[in-house]
């Protein structure tokens, strides 16, 4: 091999060498320590949500006719319309009011929105989408399904759980 050759496989090597992309670099502060404040608040919720439930389930009991959806809220529908069945991607036009459990009206209005893009609360979205066109229903909506730790100021306070009343138009 002459000098020249050497020199040309040199200069391919070196040039594909520097041009390998660099991997991440972690910050040395970054480490797998425990953050304790996000372990207690998590305890914290997840024991508050264990006692609202049993409340709830109590509360609903009481109203008669209400059933638990695996998700956590308490529904029940009636007036059942013969519209198509709510999808994702469906646009939904609903009247609602929105109360607390001891009955104070926090809100009515009519709401248009498209089902999983996020537009309302969990609860709510999820309960849509057991729901057909023409529907009405009420959920019992539990805090964290609803505005949870933080709530919707200044008409839902933090940690409030909700009766929603629907009525999906057609």
């Amino acid at each position: 091999m002459n000098k020249i050759s050497f020199f040309i496989l040199l200069g391919f090597c070196l040039f594909f060498a520097s041009c390998k992309k660099q991997l991440p670099q972690l910050p040395s502060n970054k480490g797998n320590a425990i953050n304790r404040n996000s372990e207690s608040m998590l305890l914290i919720n997840h024991n508050l949500s264990i006692k609202e439930d049993s409340i709830l389930e109590k509360f609903a009991e009481s109203k008669g006719s209400f059933r638990k959806n695996e998700m956590g809220f308490w529904y029940h529908i009636f007036n059942v319309g013969s519209g198509l069945k709510v999808t994702d991607s469906i646009k939904c036009s609903f009247d609602f009011k929105i109360m607390k459990l001891d009955g104070i009206m926090l809100q009515t209005g009519n709401k248009q929105i498209i089902i999983g893009k996020k537009q309302t609360i969990t609860g709510l979205e999820e309960g849509l989408k057991m729901m057909h066109k023409g529907d009405s229903a009420t959920f019992i909506i539990p805090w964290y399904l609803g505005y949870g730790m933080k709530g919707e100021a200044p008409l839902i306070a933090p940690y409030t759980s909700l009766i929603l009343k629907i009525k999906l138009s057609d």
